[in-house]
């Protein structure tokens, strides 16, 4: 059984020293937690929402931008049709957009035509990835899975920036099952995209002008970075090799580029930084079901975990840790409701997108919140 099969439980949103907002207010979303410690709960009423929300990111502008991936299905009408999939894949019932905040507080759609999970801001366009799953299941390539796309802020046109899924289904880098998923990505100042194939466990890197790309890393299996046998419960939920899965990418400051594994409470690195020459470093252990990473203004790194706990009958809630410069962990912020994206202000205020995976067609249940102060400089 995987983490998403499993019921949820409510649990209680808990910050050291910081303030938990809704952007209600300012965004015109319903608020999840409108207080701190106030009990979260799975379905918000009457307010705007957002569909599968995943990464964030700010323009230079303080707009926030929002990846969002949409629901998808393809079931026909009557009761209890179930969701199907047709030749050329899942049909869309609510299809991947990219929502925008301004600093006003004015929310609107960017764009309706792409969108997914990782999403970054460069030279007046915003970059997302969109995921993918048709080709693993030996349908044809589902358009728009798999792809990098470039959508201008001025216009919101889109353009195709690079299509990554017929790589993985002819190539097969880590040697293991085919499922390309496109997750997280980040943009060098020189206009160089590293995405993360969280479903093949590689690392691409895309010319953001040109389009061109090529692989970057296959991630080491997760045996291989610990050392230890998988358990026989472990084992029966992943047979074979342990895949690491890489979700987050970001390039720091020294130019390093760190990527994020969701790595499911195994007991290793969670974060492996990567030079120029794709060599790595591991980073921090400790951490489990990474969805995002971000640098906040203090210098630090952050990350967010779906959920701190598999070890119940239910996922509970997740949280959000800071990365001391020594390496030690410090949790920020807990009790969230599926947490997925996080960005940070210039003041160094926590953005965060709740009710990640949980929006049905008929329900937008995502949100984003701020938290106040929590990356200071």
């Amino acid at each position: 059984m995987s983490l998403l099969d499993r019921p949820l439980s409510r649990r209680r949103v808990a910050v050291a020293g910081a303030a938990v907002t809704s952007l209600a207010a300012v965004a015109g979303l319903t608020g999840l937690h409108s207080a701190l410690a106030q009990e979260a709960s799975p379905a918000p009423e009457g307010g705007e929402g957002l569909w599968n929300p995943g990464n964030i990111v700010f323009g230079p502008d303080g707009t926030l931008y929002i990846a969002e991936s949409g629901v998808a299905g393809g079931g026909g009408p009557g009761e209890g049709a179930p969701a199907t999939l047709g030749a050329e894949g899942p049909t869309p019932l609510v299809p991947p957009q990219v929502s925008q905040l301004a600093p006003d507080g004015t929310q609107s759609v960017l764009t309706a035509e792409t969108g997914g999970i990782g999403i970054a801001v460069y030279e007046g366009e915003v970059y997302v990835s969109a995921g993918g799953g048709s080709i693993g299941r030996g349908l044809t390539e589902y358009p728009g899975e798999t792809t990098v796309n470039a959508v201008s802020i001025e216009t919101g046109e889109v353009r195709l920036v690079a299509a990554l899924g017929a790589y993985e289904a002819e190539n097969n880098p880590d040697g293991t099952d085919v499922n390309p998923n496109l997750y997280g990505l980040d943009i060098s100042d020189a206009g160089e995209i590293y995405v993360a194939d969280a479903g093949g466990t590689t690392i691409y890197s895309i010319d953001a002008a040109s389009g061109e790309f090529e692989l970057f890393a296959v991630l080491p299996n997760l045996t291989d970075l610990t050392g230890a046998t998988p358990t026989a419960e472990e084992e029966a939920m992943q047979p074979g090799p342990r895949q690491p899965v890489p979700v987050s990418v970001v390039i720091d400051e020294g130019g390093s580029i760190n990527v994020g594994l969701l790595s499911e409470f195994w007991d290793g690195p969670n974060i492996l930084a990567y030079a120029p020459d794709a060599t790595y470093t591991e980073g921090v252990s400790g951490l489990s079901t990474i969805v995002s990473m971000a640098l906040g203004p203090d210098g630090l790194m952050y990350a967010s975990q779906l959920t701190a706990d598999l070890s119940g009958e239910a996922p509970t809630p997740g949280n959000v840790f800071r990365i001391n410069a020594d390496g030690t962990l410090e949790p920020v912020v807990e009790g969230l409701f599926f947490p997925h994206g996080i960005a940070f202000d210039a003041d160094g205020n926590l953005y965060v997108t709740v009710n990640s995976i949980i929006s049905a067609p008929d329900a937008p249940l995502g949100q984003v919140l701020r938290i106040d102060g929590i990356a200071t400089a």
